[in-house]
């Protein structure tokens, strides 16, 4: 018994973690809110800031359907690294989750991408707020 309620403990918390980060909005739009947990900011050697960035999304947005929001998630945890003398980004990867905010069971990940593009429009604030403070 102390084993199931232990292994019920873990997974309780594995689930829930995600939403107890101190997460700031940074902007919004028609379709999502991009929050920012100032506590995982940190520079990297060569310059670039990484910190992570919850984009919380609206299902009943008019984008929800090409979006194919019922197949990934009402929300997603990437961690971002931004060059600011450069205005540019690059995703370290991410998860999505089944509820807003990171509730709910991680549906799926995603890989880190190896280039830099250009900042995202959704990013736009991100950018500014994280930049800012260089």
């Amino acid at each position: 018994m102390r084993m199931k309620t232990s292994l019920f403990l873990i997974s309780l918390l594995a689930g829930v973690i995600p939403a107890h980060a101190d997460w700031l909005r940074a902007g919004q739009d028609d379709f999502s809110t991009i929050y920012y947990d100032p506590a995982t900011r940190r520079s990297l050697p060569d310059g670039p800031i990484e910190l992570k960035a919850l984009t919380d999304y609206d299902p009943q947005s008019p984008q929800a359907a090409a979006f194919k929001l019922s197949e990934k998630g009402l929300s997603e945890i990437e961690t971002t690294v931004f060059d600011c003398a450069k205005g540019a980004y690059r995703s370290q990867g991410g998860s999505w989750y089944a509820g807003h905010m990171a509730t709910g069971s991680v549906r799926s990940d995603y890989p880190a991408k190896t280039t830099w593009s250009k900042v995202p429009s959704f990013y736009a604030s991100l950018f500014a707020i994280t930049c800012a403070r260089n």
